[in-house]
């Protein structure tokens, strides 16, 4: 790591298109498959409903826990009625129809989506150094600075899903000199980022106190 990078800490912000990775390496994976069956269709279809379902709404711990608390109380329901076993069959007989030409397909739309994504992260992205923090946007780079004085940052990962996918979470800016929070939201590896931003605004606070008059 250079002096410079030592410095600085980049962030990317992301769209939540990244959260279906997992149906992008599915889809590879079928490909190369020499015949994929029933079973693979299965897999990839419960995968899908499972990434509509983290960007459809944020998991908090309390509603996370309310889901896992309904879903065991689903399971005894159908277990004291007897039923469990014919909805166990009804769905194991679900055998959705995929060839290579769909997960080829699938695989190819999701690569180019997330190299656009790539691309786009490239031209919009934050940059925080100890005195202030930069926001660059747009293919003509549009900037817009922030200093660090009074500047407080927070943390907070709203959706356990997001978090167990990719340790993603948000980083919430607060200043003076702005009416509202400045909100990145979808930053992967959450607590890496939070860590070294801290270690990088913490030598800041050393120089100051190196620096002040005695």
């Amino acid at each position: 790591m250079t002096s410079r990078e030592a410095l600085q800490v980049v962030v990317h912000p992301l769209p939540k298109v990244i959260f279906f990775y997992p149906i992008w390496i599915a889809s590879l994976l079928f490909t190369l498959l020499p015949d994929p069956g029933g079973l693979s269709g299965q897999i990839w279809m419960g995968l899908f409903f499972f990434n509509l379902l983290v960007i459809v709404a944020d998991f908090n711990e309390d509603r996370s826990l309310i889901m896992a608390l309904g879903g065991i109380a689903t399971v005894l329901a159908l277990l004291y009625f007897g039923v469990l076993g014919s909805v166990g069959a009804w769905l194991g007989d679900l055998t959705p129809v995929m060839n290579h030409t769909f997960y080829s397909v699938m695989f190819g739309g999701f690569s180019l989506i997330y190299l656009i994504v790539l691309i786009r992260s490239r031209f919009d992205y934050w940059t925080f150094r100890p005195n202030e923090v930069v926001h660059r946007g747009g293919l003509f780079p549009r900037m817009k600075r922030y200093s660090t004085e009074d500047l407080r940052w927070d943390k907070e990962v709203p959706d356990v899903l997001e978090r167990l996918l990719l340790g993603s979470g948000r980083i919430i800016l607060t200043t003076p000199h702005e009416k509202h929070p400045v909100v990145i939201e979808h930053v992967v590896r959450i607590g890496r980022i939070d860590d070294r931003i801290a270690d990088l605004l913490g030598v800041k606070a050393v120089v100051q106190t190196e620096t002040a008059p005695r």
